[in-house]
């Protein structure tokens, strides 16, 4: 209950460990991130552009197949394991 209070929070710290991992060369795990991040939140958030820039740096790196197959395994996920994976690599 009390992280729902804090889903748009949660979700742009998400935003901000897939632009890590951009930053590290991973840009299935930052698909992947967004995606989680967008579920989370119940909805794609336009309102930042770093999450536009860094989707579509992801989607020109990895094309549009990989980048949906990463998006769909990121809504499937959990999304504190996937940032904890991005965190400790």
């Amino acid at each position: 209950a009390a992280e729902a209070q804090h889903v748009p929070l949660i979700a742009h710290m998400i935003v901000g460990v897939a632009d890590q991992a951009l930053r590290r060369d991973e840009p299935e795990q930052a698909a992947r991130l967004l995606a989680a991040a967008d579920d989370l939140r119940g909805l794609p958030d336009r309102s930042r552009p770093d999450v536009a820039r860094i989707e579509r740096t992801v989607l020109r790196r990895l094309g549009e197949a990989k980048f949906a197959e990463a998006a769909r395994e990121g809504t499937q996920a959990d999304w504190k394991q996937l940032v904890e994976v991005t965190l400790a690599s």
